[in-house]
């Protein structure tokens, strides 16, 4: 198996791992019947987990293909993955342990990485469909500001429930 080949596999992988997680960490933080599900969690977790695991081994098996650029691009994604991981390790202590007001820092990390799938989700598309930079970065930052405005939304949604149950 060539090179080619091979990473094709590790970016189907990637790709499906992704979906599976943005849809599993979607219905923790939106269908309020499920924010503490660690079931539907452990999804979330292992399946961006494997999105990583899975873009590692695309990166390495394409790695003497690609320019210097790339190599960067690609280190760079890597890194931001690896960060998405800790944001999502982050939601799990916090779902573990659920401390006082521990879902607003739950729905923050699992929102950060909502956010970065979806972007990569956008970015890929536009990139793919040979869409220029310009309207690359424009979807990237609406990608953000849209995300940031339906986590503060989940976090507000939460906030409300929780004080009406104190009273």
């Amino acid at each position: 198996m060539g090179a080619a080949q091979l990473r094709y596999i590790f970016i189907t992988l990637h790709a499906a791992s992704g979906i599976i997680s943005f849809f599993a960490g979607l219905s923790l933080l939106f269908l309020t019947i499920h924010i503490a599900n660690k079931k539907l969690f452990n999804l979330y977790f292992w399946s961006l987990t494997g999105l990583i695991i899975f873009l590692a081994g695309a990166i390495i098996a394409y790695w003497t293909y690609y320019t210097n650029s790339e190599r960067i691009i690609f280190s760079s994604l890597f890194g931001l993955g690896i960060y998405m991981l800790y944001r999502a390790r982050n939601a799990r202590q916090l779902l573990m342990t659920q401390g006082s007001n521990w879902k607003h820092g739950y729905i923050s990390h699992i929102g950060f990485t909502l956010i970065s799938l979806f972007d990569g989700f956008i970015i890929v598309t536009v990139i793919n469909s040979g869409g220029p930079g310009w309207l690359v970065a424009l979807f990237a930052i609406v990608g953000v500001l849209v995300g940031n405005r339906a986590i503060a939304l989940a976090q507000r949604r939460v906030g409300d429930k929780e004080f009406a149950s104190k009273e």
